[in-house]
């Protein structure tokens, strides 16, 4: 099996998964990247792999280019014209308008009005090292400079909002070439950022990106999902079951207790220490107190869960198989 199938594919366990989007067929002059996603009624039921928000719109993307959005927290969503047809595994929003995605063959999108419109930015070089190679996670600092990075150690920058990305493998201290499998930025310090990803391995940048180092890791599982949602707060998640938490920016860790061998996915917080983290099998886990302890729970149909978002006010939204899925937990 080809080493991009141990992506977060092999953690869905999706292989025999029926995905409810027919492939389109792209014209005989388009490859999937250039070809338009295909609008359909049955968007919603997309497998959606990210979540993010858009000031009080939800965004979430997945499978064959899908975009949805939702203006009412999740209650209803509506699919919008996607530039590509390619997976999108991941979306990220800076503020409550300029956003970008990330998925498959190198492609980056970006929206300028909170998700309504897209534009395609960036794919892969089809003759350059990483063609074909997925983006999985994508960060901004602000509206001009942001990072994403993915499969085999792929790392892209931009310092002009999109309208040019550099290769980061000559800076970038991954010489193996991991998987890099998800990013994001400290709750206290805006220009320190983490990346995590296969075999466990974890990165810092103190400086917005520019010079990394890899920190010493609390496991060799493939981790898969980080977040610092409060200050000194720092979760990563991945194989096994695996959780940990940081309160030193990733020098030490603590082995948090979830009570399930299932593939975590998802992490997502509040300020006032309430923690959700979803995974395979509809894994929800829930903490009121800084993930101290965990509520485990499934979810009835066993849909695998890849990201979580929390909604406006209370509640949380997970995309994962099946679409959206509003959680009944109220950490």
């Amino acid at each position: 099996m080809p080493r991009f199938l141990r992506l977060k594919w092999r953690a869905l366990a999706l292989a025999g998964a029926t995905l409810v989007l027919g492939a389109q067929a792209a014209p005989p002059d388009l490859s999937p990247v250039h070809a338009s996603a295909l609008l359909t009624r049955v968007a919603d039921h997309a497998l959606l792999l990210g979540i993010a928000s858009a000031g009080s719109t939800l965004v979430a993307v997945g499978e064959h280019g899908v975009i949805l959005r939702s203006a009412d927290q999740g209650r209803t969503w509506q699919q919008v014209a996607s530039p590509t047809s390619v997976l999108l595994t991941a979306v990220y929003f800076v503020d409550a308008v300029h956003g970008w995605a990330v998925g498959h063959e190198g492609v980056v999108l970006a929206t300028q009005d909170a998700g309504q419109t897209w534009s395609l930015q960036h794919s892969a070089d089809p003759a350059g090292k990483h063609k074909g190679s997925p983006l999985m996670g994508v960060w901004f600092r602000n509206t001009q400079m942001g990072l994403a990075v993915g499969a085999y150690g792929y790392v892209v920058r931009t310092d002009d909002g999109g309208k040019t990305w550099v290769d980061m493998d000559a800076s970038f201290p991954d010489p193996d070439g991991w998987h890099l499998n998800a990013v994001a930025s400290s709750a206290t310090q805006p220009d320190t950022v983490f990346v995590v990803g296969e075999k466990g391995q974890i990165f810092r940048s103190d400086d917005a990106g520019h010079v990394w180092q890899k920190l010493n890791s609390p496991t060799d599982a493939s981790l898969f999902a980080v977040a610092e949602p409060a200050p000194h707060e720092l979760y990563v998640a991945g194989l096994g079951g695996s959780l940990y938490r940081s309160v030193d920016e990733g020098a030490t860790w603590t082995t948090l207790v979830t009570g399930t061998s299932n593939g975590l996915l998802g992490v997502a917080g509040r300020s006032d220490g309430r923690i959700v983290v979803v995974g395979n099998d509809g894994t929800v886990l829930s903490s009121r107190d800084h993930g101290d302890h965990f509520t485990l729970a499934i979810l009835p149909g066993r849909d695998h869960l890849t990201a979580v978002q929390p909604r406006s006010g209370h509640g949380w939204i997970a995309v994962g198989q099946d679409g959206p899925h509003t959680l009944s937990t109220q950490p």
